[in-house]
């Protein structure tokens, strides 16, 4: 669906200087085609000018100038909370297409009866077990063979501020959940929803101990394991047979490569590669740390 900049311009309060078409309100690091992004800082004009998947900008009327002309523009005293705006009416009408969506639920599925199945725009496969006090929300689909835990959330909303009509508010969600086969997750796991329109997206035999939390947009590879704790914020990419420690926080947008691992209690702020340890806060290379911690002692 495509969606033009000046059919919102009474609700966002902006003025249309170049209308165009968009399908998605995002970052500029949302991984999506089409986006509308919000642009307060002279400092981004040239990475939103070098982007494929940006179509529309909200902007200050100073900085629009310097835009390429093949953006739709639009000029607002505070960018962020038109953009916001324009993003709340996007929610809204995926929640209708939600709402019209009837539960698709494999009859060899095992759902305990204490469990808080939404009744619209949920899809699980076969074999599934759902235990206890689960909630799984609209906009979820759990492909065969998964196993949830007790207490395990599946598509809250996740922690991303706005200005909304001149109150902080948390922004609405309009993405999903998606679980591939064998995935297992223990006690009090929580997912959170996409926030533009993406799935978070949990691959094929990935298990995750009790009280881990995966942020919006995250992608996370086949055999990952996730242990005890862990903080995983939003559109970070997780590889294949990745290792994430007990109580590790990986900073959202990372990348962690393939097979890589991340110690007990690590504080990632930058990429892992592939086949690499880091440990630490702030994490580095496991054998630069242990060096430090000789240096010290």
């Amino acid at each position: 669906m495509k969606f033009r900049l000046s059919a919102f311009q009474g609700l966002a309060q902006f003025e249309v200087l170049r209308d165009g078409w968009f399908a998605a309100t995002g970052k500029l690091s949302t991984p999506l085609d089409g986006l509308c992004v919000p642009l307060r800082s002279a400092r981004y004009v040239d990475e939103v000018n070098a982007s494929p998947n940006v179509a529309a900008v909200i902007t200050t009327r100073e900085i629009a100038g310097a835009l390429d002309q093949r953006f739709g523009v639009a000029v607002s005293d505070h960018p962020d909370a038109a953009q916001a705006a324009v993003h709340a009416q996007l929610a809204a009408v995926r929640e209708t297409e939600l709402r019209a969506q009837p539960n698709r639920i494999d009859p060899s599925a095992v759902i305990d009866p204490d469990a808080n199945i939404a009744r619209h725009g949920v899809n699980i496969g076969e074999r599934v077990w759902i235990g206890p006090n689960v909630t799984v929300s609209p906009g979820v689909t759990i492909a065969s063979d998964c196993v949830l835990h007790s207490g395990v959330s599946l598509g809250v909303t996740g922690f991303n501020t706005a200005i909304l009509h001149g109150r902080q508010r948390i922004l609405p969600h309009m993405g999903g959940v998606r679980l591939e086969r064998f995935v297992e997750l223990l006690a009090n796991c929580c997912v959170a929803r996409g926030l533009s329109g993406i799935d978070t997206l949990i691959g094929e035999e990935t298990v995750a101990d009790n009280l881990v939390y995966i942020a919006h947009d995250v992608t996370i590879g086949r055999r990952v394991q996730i242990c005890a704790l862990v903080n995983i914020l939003g559109r970070v990419i997780i590889e294949d047979e990745a290792y994430i420690g007990p109580s590790a926080v990986v900073r959202n947008g990372l990348r962690i490569g393939r097979k890589a691992k991340i110690s007990m209690g690590a504080v990632v702020t930058q990429d892992v590669a592939a086949d690499t340890t880091v440990s630490g806060n702030f994490a580095m290379s496991h054998e630069r740390f242990i060096s430090h911690l000789r240096s010290i002692r």
